[in-house]
């Protein structure tokens, strides 16, 4: 039988950040008058010579506004953000959606390329992060969740991904022999065995920065 889990990290306390979606919709929209404003008046009718006039002033009002109408569209979605995490017979792919609407795919990681993976706490947590060249990809929403790190390399790259797991995917990711032998640290920094029953005694204390 396949081993097929999908969660999705979610913020906790989203409450700040939907009256900020609204507020930058709020100024969208005015961003976007006054942009529209501008545009209609770049080329006119002179009233006193009866030519075209082209105002210069009216286009930098357009690119202006309508630039920042654009950026704050981009940045509200961001105040909508969820993770999906699927891990699928030793496949975890990792996806982020923004507003509900927009996904974007962000790795596929096979458990048999994994480095080093653990709780995002403790010595060999750091010990990843201080890895010369590496690339960090915090992948996560809530900082006080269960968080876990994996470290590896695509394409002679050295990437850690920290993700919001919940104790049954862990479980998963940790049965059978998806991950090599001796890549999982515990918040201790010592190396833990392998399996399912190991899962619940890894206490941790996330602290991301």
């Amino acid at each position: 039988m396949d081993d097929f889990l999908e969660i999705v990290a979610f913020r906790k306390r989203q409450g700040l950040f939907t009256l900020l979606y609204f507020v930058s919709w709020f100024f969208i929209i005015a961003f976007a008058i006054v942009a529209a404003f501008g545009l209609s008046n770049i080329i006119r009718m002179n009233p006193e010579t009866g030519g075209i006039m082209f105002s210069w002033q009216s286009l930098l009002l357009t690119v202006a506004f309508g630039g920042g109408a654009f950026g704050l569209w981009r940045l509200s979605d961001s105040c909508r953000v969820e993770y999906d995490y699927t891990f699928t017979n030793g496949n975890l792919d990792v996806s982020r959606v923004l507003n509900n609407k927009r996904r974007k795919y962000l790795t596929a990681l096979e458990m048999k390329d994994v480095i080093r993976c653990g709780p995002a706490a403790g010595p060999a947590f750091v010990k990843t992060l201080n890895e010369p060249g590496i690339k960090r990809h915090n992948w996560f929403v809530n900082r006080e969740a269960n968080l876990y790190y994996f470290y590896f390399q695509k394409k002679g790259i050295k990437h850690v991904i920290i993700l919001e797991l919940t104790d049954e995917m862990v479980a998963m990711i940790r049965s059978k022999n998806y991950l090599p032998k001796g890549v999982w640290y515990d918040a201790e920094g010592k190396q833990s065995s392998l399996g399912p029953a190991r899962v619940a005694g890894d206490s941790h204390t996330p602290r991301i920065s």
